[in-house]
């Protein structure tokens, strides 16, 4: 059959149209499915004309993107085992060669029927992208046309796109990274150049990237092809390319990079979006359109076993709250956040949360109120992924109060303690499962209101001593670096004034009934200056006299090697300013005394006994006829106390020592008199003594000795001197140190007169040597182990003491006055009695 050149070539112009559309609509379907690659289906494919004309002019002979190149593109957003369908073309092949030059002018519309893919689709679509072997080698009208339908994205529209649709900061849950697969979309567009149209394909972590991806459905590995989202508004297709650079990764793209980032957990990546132009279909490397630097925090898995071994050994078992800190917060805001409220577990330690301090992690990291300084987050856990886990705090008898409702309630509880319970659920669904507790712990979190200076200045001027004495043990085990010296010489916070171990705690009246260990070892509670004191809010120093510019270790070296001595101190208390000492800030101040013992040898209490105790007293009947119990007339006597309160006022013991026949004397300690030492430089509390006296008075003390004495009479006893050792600041009556016998003659006060008190000091003494013994003494007196030197109300040397720091001692030179007056009434009484017998003897 013959045809004509016409009909020749309308059947010429029938088959290229047949071709040219089917090369086409592939292409078209190839942009659609990268475009979306998770989500785009062969019978949803209906390109518009705009999306034809770039992917024809890419198939056109013209174009030199090789169809490897497309395949891998088709292969990275979508996977392999999707097949991509060829629609057929339908062509009316009764038109004449006028119908075919009008129809190719027309926009090409892709069928609408679906088509089955065939087995060998793949092949057909990369037969359909190879150049179309053609006579003509210009693009045709229609690729013309098409192409100026085509949306113009212009470089501006999308450097404002990166700049505008894009995070700073990306979080990727744990589960995401750890359900990716490959082939898979996860690491498509990472460290590898596709098509900008593809940026935000459904389970894609550029998807991740844009803002737009916080309120858009997400499918592990784009299984729910859930729609693309446009990372610029009507994005042109086939005229960007991109690429996100991860830092540390380069080299590695799919399954490789894939495999690298489950293997690394959870870590926080420097990231680079960069998008380019395109030339001939392909990306142009040297047209770098737009550029961003990012941060992609990728989360791995984090165990059960992890959490709680975090929660037990990165939390506090207390944690103190500075005043500022609460006085400062404001809602909304992030201070009460997870207190009594369920929030995720990766927000534990947001800047500017309570939650923050309970980290031990916290004492070393800054803090801003309110956030405000946008400070990093502490992790709870190292490596914590993130939508793993939620956690709540609960503080005890704040139940059922969160945010706004809770601020005001602590902040006018003000200064208080409380329990709190830090509790870590799994999570279901991405929600906490509150029937999935993993980690608890209990914990005391000490929050602090503010403190007026009023109140600062009350507390130093009440809870204060005017006199301090410290025992020679503490300075003698004192060690630097430790407590002792802290704060003396040097400004620290006001909370720290009562330390365990601290020179300053025994300021404090508290003191006195508080334990101390140290250099603070057993860590007893602080006692604190001022009720309710918020902390940071002041500071503190205590200076020594005699001492200044020196602190630390410096100043503990130079106190041990003046050994006991009194020092002028003086406190003072600044306030805060930015957190820090204002030192143009004297709150209070105070003026006191600040007795430090250094350490006594066994040999020098042994020779003080020996030198400075008498072989024999003559006590005047004054004396024991106006003792009183409770007083100090006794103490000492059958009983145990401190070595150092062998010479008080008033105590029968005073006239033992030799410095007594100088001293001055008052019954029961009434005048206060300065005690005498038995020792110089005694250091107190390091021995204890009793003096035990023999006869029926064994055994006896307090009003029933006092009682036996005055029934007595006139009496000589002998008595022995006992010094023991200490243990744990009590005596240790296992630790004999020294003994002496002495005589003492008390005297009743039936006596008309006595001998001169003088002539009785300067007897002989005897030379019973310290360990010396007297015959006629009595046995030990095995009372000693129920002295009840711990409970100074039964013993009046004890009650003394307690109601004054300073010890009494007796008056001798008033002794001496009532002696001779009785010697010169004696004189007189004898000389009467004489005259008397004389008269009468006359008389006879």
């Amino acid at each position: 059959m013959k045809f004509n050149p016409n009909q020749r070539y309308t059947r010429w112009s029938i088959r290229r149209l047949s071709v040219g559309v089917a090369s086409v609509v592939v292409a078209s379907g190839f942009f659609v499915l990268v475009g979306q690659p998770s989500s785009a289906r062969a019978d949803v494919v209906n390109p518009t004309p705009a999306q034809v004309v770039p992917d024809a002019t890419s198939v056109s002979e013209k174009s030199d993107l090789p169809a490897e190149v497309l395949k891998k593109a088709v292969d990275v957003a979508l996977p392999s085992e999707r097949s991509i369908p060829t629609p057929k073309a339908s062509v009316d092949t009764t038109s004449s060669s006028e119908k075919a030059d009008a129809t190719a002018k027309e926009p090409v519309v892709a069928p609408k029927e679906e088509v089955q893919a065939q087995p060998d689709s793949k092949k057909q679509t990369e037969d359909a992208v190879k150049p179309v072997e053609s006579p003509e080698s210009t693009v045709s009208g229609q690729d013309r046309e098409a192409s100026e339908a085509q949306p113009a994205t212009t470089p501006a529209e999308v450097q404002k796109g990166v700049a505008d649709n894009t995070k700073d900061t990306v979080d990727v849950p744990a589960s995401y990274l750890d359900r990716a697969n490959f082939p898979g979309p996860f690491t498509a567009g990472v460290n590898q150049v596709i098509p900008y149209e593809a940026f935000g394909g459904d389970g894609m972590l550029t998807r991740l990237i844009l803002k737009a991806s916080d309120k858009a459905p997400w499918s592990d590995n784009g299984s729910a092809k859930n729609p693309a989202l446009p990372p610029v508004e009507k994005l042109g297709k086939g005229l960007y390319f991109y690429e996100v650079d991860l830092a540390g990764t380069q080299g590695k793209s799919d399954k490789d990079l894939l495999d690298l980032l489950k293997q690394n957990g959870t870590q926080s990546y420097k990231a680079t979006i960069k998008v380019y132009g395109a030339k001939d279909g392909k990306p142009d490397l040297t047209n770098l359109v737009a550029t961003k630097d990012l941060t992609v925090n990728l989360n791995g898995l984090t165990t059960p076993a992890e959490v709680q071994k975090g929660v037990a050994d990165n939390t506090k078992d207390t944690v103190d709250v500075p005043a500022t800190y609460l006085d400062r917060a404001n809602f909304p805001g992030p201070f009460t956040a997870g207190v009594n409220q369920v929030i995720p577990y990766e927000f534990f330690a947001g800047d500017g949360m309570l939650t923050r301090l309970i980290l031990k992690a916290s004492d070393k990291a800054p803090w801003s109120d309110n956030g405000s300084a946008k400070n990093s987050a502490l992790p709870p856990v190292e490596k914590l992924g993130k939508g793993l886990y939620f956690y709540e705090v609960d503080l005890a008898g704040t139940q059922g109060k969160s945010d706004k409702e809770l601020l005001d309630l602590l902040k006018q509880n003000g200064t208080q303690s409380y329990k709190a319970t830090i509790k870590v659920y799994g999570a279901k669904d991405g929600k906490p499962d509150l029937t999935n507790l993993v980690a608890t712990k209990d914990l005391t979190v000490n929050l602090n209101g503010l403190t007026t200076p009023a109140e600062v200045q009350k507390g130093v001027a009440d809870n204060t001593k005017d006199t301090v004495d410290v025992p020679a043990s503490y300075l003698d085990r004192a060690n630097f670096p430790g407590p002792f010296t802290a704060g003396v010489n040097q400004v620290i916070p006001y909370e720290a004034f009562g330390g365990d171990g601290m020179l300053t705690r025994l300021l404090l009246k508290a003191s006195d009934k508080a334990p101390w260990s140290d250099n603070g070892s057993a860590k007893n509670p602080a006692l604190p200056p001022v009720e309710k004191l918020g902390k940071g809010l002041y500071f503190y120093e205590v200076d020594l006299a005699g001492t200044q510019g020196k602190s630390d270790k410096e100043l503990l070296d130079l106190l041990k090697q003046n050994g006991t001595q009194s020092y002028k101190a003086t406190i003072k208390v600044y306030g805060a300013k930015d957190g820090k000492p204002d030192l143009t800030n004297l709150v209070a101040t105070k003026d006191l005394t600040v007795n430090l013992n250094g350490l006594t040898t066994p040999n020098q209490v042994k020779k003080s006994v020996v030198n400075n105790i008498k072989d024999m007293i003559d006590v005047p009947a004054s004396y024991l006829d106006k003792a009183k119990v409770p007083g100090p007339f006794l103490a000492g006597v059958n009983q145990v106390i401190p070595y150092e309160a062998f010479g008080g006022d008033g105590m029968l013991t005073r006239l033992l020592l030799k410095a007594s026949d100088k001293a001055p004397w008052s019954d029961n300690g009434t005048a206060k008199n300065p005690a005498l030492l038995p020792l110089e430089g005694l250091a107190k509390g390091q021995y204890f003594y009793e003096v035990d006296l023999n006869g029926n008075t064994t055994g006896k003390e307090g009003q029933a000795l006092l009682d036996q004495l005055r029934a007595n009479g006139t009496h000589t006893y002998q008595a022995t001197v006992k010094v023991y050792g200490s243990k744990d600041g009590k005596p240790d009556l296992t630790n004999l140190i020294a003994t002496r016998q002495v005589t003492i003659q008390l005297r009743g006060k039936e006596m008309a007169s006595t001998p001169s008190q003088q002539g009785q000091m300067n007897t002989k003494p005897s030379e019973t040597g310290s360990t010396g013994t007297t015959e006629g003494m009595m046995g030990t007196n095995h009372h000693m182990s129920d002295m009840k030197v711990d409970q100074p109300a039964s013993s009046p040397m004890a009650n003394m003491m307690k109601k004054d720091d300073k010890a009494m001692l007796p008056n001798t030179g008033e002794a001496k006055t009532a002696t001779a007056g009785l010697g010169i009434f004696g004189l007189a009484l004898a000389g009467l009695v004489g005259l008397l017998g004389l008269t009468t003897k006359r008389e006879d």
